[in-house]
């Protein structure tokens, strides 16, 4: 691979300044479910190459998916940057790191040899976990696969990785003798075919389901709410991840401008972000730049320690980047977490943690989130799978919202349990947040 990109290289010298490849080539089998039924799959195997060029500090760029096409893309990248404003905040393409660390548990054989047969199983230990259960009806997908990362540029970078995944999920409907029908979402990846547990996929999404029914309203008032790792996944990317991405920050976007060395979080709280966490979903040996992954404190103990950085927001800060730029072949660069990791010294059993509650919520899932305010942290969401906490015993609860700021809960963390969980870039177990505004629509 690296010979055909550095004939692309030399290439693209010919008529820029400065120029950088990135690769992408893979290998997935998926297969689809409806209905409680093994429905298609496929087996796609894909090649993406990305190619950005410098001119006297303007950036072109362009991306093809068919190797022969290289020299109409480099063409169509310099042709962009001729045509680009100059940036005068652009200090060049980033020099190689000076070593990378192996990155541990991102690759599995196993996987790469997994049969479509064998695939298919899984998907049916996910469905019959699930119908056990008694719900009324399943669908959802499993995939799995590798891929290969390529980075190559003139200033010197020449790396590449390469990684494992499995991916299963399952949304599970229930319904009862009144016709009331609630759905629940459950998955989980992992870079090893041994950490894949069909059956408990299945199993989750149908018991919180059937445990949905029959919600009742709850109070409308501030109360302690446990936030699932499912539930942060889907809040913490539009806020608190992107509140400390240097780029937002350096745009005065986010609540925590200058704000660094001091307290933003509970004291409890710790916040890092880790390129090169054992078996992290994003785990890599390098950033979308070729730069060395690296475990980066954000928070310590709730003092605001850093922000994440790619090489061009770094260079405006005049630091080294964390090794966050995040990509795809087919875009440029840009600030992103890898595994984003909410640690304390002390975690307590859930069961425990719950026990502790004389009343308040747990939530299993928000939905809109999407809509937070990113500089002000500020939200206004649907709290799915909901259930009143009474010291520890848990009924359904109903038409839930959850209205505050990010900012807020940081500040407002009691506890945090031991259920570590990763979904998407967030690495973390429920935790208990005081004072947040509950709402019964």
């Amino acid at each position: 691979m690296f010979g055909l990109l550095e004939r692309a290289l030399e290439t693209a010298l010919k008529d820029c300044e400065q120029a950088e490849i990135y690769a992408e080539r893979s290998r997935v089998l998926s297969i689809d479910f409806e209905k409680g039924k093994v429905k298609r799959g496929k087996v796609g195997e894909n090649l993406g190459i990305g190619i950005r060029v410098v001119l006297s500090k303007k950036v072109g760029f362009s991306y093809t998916t068919s190797a022969e096409r290289l020299e109409e893309c480099i063409a169509a990248a310099i042709r962009q940057a001729k045509a680009s404003e100059t940036d005068e905040a652009f200090e060049g393409l980033p020099q190689p790191s000076k070593g990378y660390s192996t990155p541990e548990r991102t690759f599995d054989e196993a996987v790469v040899a997994l049969s479509a047969g064998a695939a298919v199983e899984l998907c049916e230990s996910m469905i019959s976990a699930a119908l056990e259960k008694g719900v009324k009806t399943v669908e959802g997908g499993f995939s799995a696969g590798y891929d290969e990362v390529f980075v190559l540029s003139s200033e010197g970078v020449k790396t590449q990785d390469r990684a494992t995944f499995v991916s299963g999920s399952l949304t599970a409907i229930a319904s009862s003798a009144g016709g009331e029908e609630v759905a629940a979402w459950e998955g989980t990846v992992s870079h090893f075919l041994q950490d894949f547990d069909a059956e408990f996929v299945g199993r989750e999404a149908a018991s919180v389901a059937v445990a949905s029914l029959g919600g009742e309203r709850c109070e409308t008032r501030k109360m302690p709410v446990v936030l699932t790792p499912k539930s942060l996944q889907s809040l913490l990317p539009y806020t608190t991840i992107a509140q400390l991405n240097a780029e937002n920050v350096q745009k005065k976007q986010s609540p925590y401008y200058k704000k660094k060395n001091e307290s933003i979080a509970s004291e409890i709280l710790t916040i890092l972000d880790d390129g090169t966490l054992p078996g992290g979903l994003n785990t890599r040996k390098m950033d979308g730049e070729g730069i060395a992954s690296q475990k980066t404190m954000l928070v310590e103990c709730g003092v605001l320690k850093n922000f994440l950085y790619d090489s061009y927001t770094a260079t405006k800060d005049n630091v080294e980047s964390t090794g966050n730029a995040v990509r795809s072949y087919d875009t440029l660069p840009r600030v992103g977490a890898t595994n984003f990791v909410l640690t304390a010294e002390e975690l307590l059993k859930k069961e425990e943690l719950l026990g502790e509650i004389k009343e308040g919520l747990l939530v299993h899932d928000l939905i809109g989130a999407h809509t937070a305010s990113r500089a002000s942290g500020e939200f206004s969401v649907v709290a799915y799978n909901a259930f009143i906490v009474r010291r520890g015993e848990l009924r359904p609860a109903k038409n839930v919202m959850l209205a505050g700021a990010s900012t807020e809960i940081l500040k407002n963390v009691v506890a945090l349990a031991d259920d570590v969980r990763q979904l998407g870039s967030v690495v973390s177990p429920s935790i208990l947040v005081k004072n947040i505004q509950v709402v019964s629509a």
